[in-house]
């Protein structure tokens, strides 16, 4: 599958919508409730971090990523 920048940044600014509901979630959960898989689902959270729009910090049980 090819990288395509579009399919990316809009896979991104789906994410940041959905993240505006609760406060961190762990890259399973997004993967759950975006059903974008995989390397997708990576390189949009890339994006946002990116932006600054996600902060991505470990805890207990895992990494999460939460708004900025």
């Amino acid at each position: 599958m090819a990288l395509n920048k579009h399919i990316i940044k809009i896979n991104a600014e789906r994410i940041g919508l959905i993240m505006k509901k609760d406060y961190q979630y762990s890259l399973a959960k997004l993967e759950e409730i975006t059903s974008i898989r995989g390397t997708q689902l990576c390189l949009a959270i890339l994006v946002l971090i990116q932006e600054k729009r996600v902060v991505q910090f470990l805890i207990e049980d895992g990494v999460r990523y939460a708004l900025c």
